[in-house]
């Protein structure tokens, strides 16, 4: 087994769980809220790079 099929087999589990405590329907509220941390955390990643990026560049031009 590769690390991608463990991932992605902790979040299948994950989410076996989250059905299983609500009997088995996915709430809407409860999948707007998995979207919107996700998107969330992209952003973040995004800027992260961006800015990380940005500083990189910044000491290459100081020299």
């Amino acid at each position: 087994m590769d690390k991608r099929s463990g991932r992605l087999g902790l979040w299948l589990d994950l989410l076996h769980r989250l059905l299983d405590a609500n009997g088995g329907k996915m709430n809407g509220k409860l999948l707007l809220a998995i979207v919107v941390v996700a998107l969330l955390v992209v952003v973040g990643f995004v800027a992260f790079r961006l800015i990380l990026v940005d500083m990189i560049l910044t000491l290459k031009d100081s020299r």
